[in-house]
């Protein structure tokens, strides 16, 4: 994954956790007389997301979401008292332990709706740990553990965060961003829910912080709710650009002679029958990874199954065949690798020390053909992607691997 690809997941947690920085001096200033609706305000976003995460079958998402709420349940219902209380402080003191370490777990949670047998899984282990915590307090025979969660009371450095809570943040935070998928909008966004909580707990006698830092949160899972749905949409998943449907969406709202390329694998079918459809995967995902380089402002969609189509901005076809001939070029030099799957290390260091020097492995290429179409004046998208698919046919009759114009 290059850098580049992170900046737009990184927004809106980023603004998140910038909001909590540029609101947390004036957070203890908010007025009594409208308190207690904003006190209810979490709960009324919570539900609501919660229904959406079930609707959408976001099952992590969701049990972030319940997390956020329950603790800010529990919060306003038992930590209302002063720290300095020993029963107070037992609470807190699990509370930051287990706060971190539960939200890392819901990471790597199966996708399972909310309201589910499966879902439920989640809050009967939140409740199973809150019952441990209340009973081992009430034993005693842990009067040592009792006086050994006291001494983290008293500790220097400032600030309400145990020094086993700031252990417990930082180690679900590293597990958060350890094997980041192609689409990192989810792992930074539970990352920055557990920045904002870990802010919370170390500044948690600044009066109104858990419903600042509650709101903050389920606005951030807010939107990763929407981006999540928009790529579910949008985005092909196998290849990760755009899929057809936000073609469509694309051309409805361009306007004037931009320039249609409907392009298409030269024997797909082939490469599946011979090799697997593992390989046709990577065929695939290699093309849609060098369309994506497309220079002269073009854009590469999945039209469907071996079809892939750009879309160029305004302007005349030939002006745009250099950038079409390179990426067709560029296609076909790429050297793909076929290994033995089933020959495969397990271990990943082993594998990656293999790599090139295997003597089963088999190398491919693979060519495209391209078919080009110039918008007329008033002509429909239909008509369009028409002539495009009959100057791809062209291409495909006068021996593939190359470029011809719509007439």
């Amino acid at each position: 994954m290059y850098p580049a690809h992170l900046l737009r997941p990184l927004f809106f947690p980023v603004l998140a956790v910038a909001g909590c920085w540029a609101l947390l001096p004036y957070v203890h200033q908010w007025s009594n007389d409208y308190g207690n609706l904003l006190t209810a305000a979490p709960a009324v976003l919570g539900i609501f997301l919660l229904i959406l995460a079930q609707v959408f079958n976001q099952g992590r998402t969701g049990q972030l979401v319940l997390l956020v709420i329950l603790s800010y349940g529990f919060i306003q219902w038992r930590l209302q008292s002063s720290l300095d209380e020993p029963d107070t402080w037992w609470i807190y003191f699990w509370f930051t332990l287990l706060w971190p370490l539960n939200a890392a777990a819901v990471r790597f949670l199966p996708e399972r709706r909310p309201f589910s047998l499966a879902g439920a899984a989640f809050p009967a282990a939140l409740l199973l740990q809150a019952s441990l915590v209340w009973l081992s307090y009430q034993l005693q025979l842990l009067a040592d553990l009792r006086e050994w969660v006291l001494t983290f009371r008293d500790q220097s450095g400032g600030g309400h965060l145990p020094l086993t809570g700031w252990v417990s943040f930082c180690l679900a935070i590293g597990l958060t961003f350890n094997r980041l998928p192609r689409n990192a909008d989810i792992p930074f966004a539970f990352a920055a829910v557990m920045i904002l909580h870990g802010i919370l707990f170390f500044a948690f006698a600044i009066p109104f912080i858990s419903l600042l830092i509650a709101m903050l949160s389920l606005l951030l899972l807010f939107a990763v709710l929407l981006i999540s749905n928009h790529q579910l949409a949008f985005i092909d998943e196998l290849t990760g650009i755009p899929a057809r449907r936000a073609l469509m969406n694309d051309l409805k709202h361009r306007h004037g002679r931009y320039v249609l390329v409907m392009a298409d694998i030269d024997h797909f079918k082939k490469f599946n029958d011979t090799h697997g459809h593992d390989v046709g995967d990577d065929v695939l995902r290699l093309v849609a990874a060098q369309l994506g380089k497309t220079g002269g402002g073009g854009r590469a969609y999945r039209y469907g199954g071996e079809e892939f189509t750009l879309v160029f901005p305004a302007g005349e076809a030939q002006q745009f065949h250099p950038f079409i001939e390179a990426t067709r070029e560029r296609i076909a030099s790429y050297p793909l690798v076929v290994r033995n799957r089933e020959q495969r290390p397990q271990d990943h260091r082993e594998g990656k020390k293999q790599r090139g020097n295997n003597a089963t492995s088999k190398t491919l290429n693979v060519t495209m053909s391209f078919g080009v179409a110039r918008r007329e004046a008033g002509e429909s998208i239909e008509a369009l992607m028409k002539r495009a698919d009959q100057a791809l046919y062209k291409a495909k009759r006068n021996g593939r691997n190359r470029v011809e114009d719509a007439v």
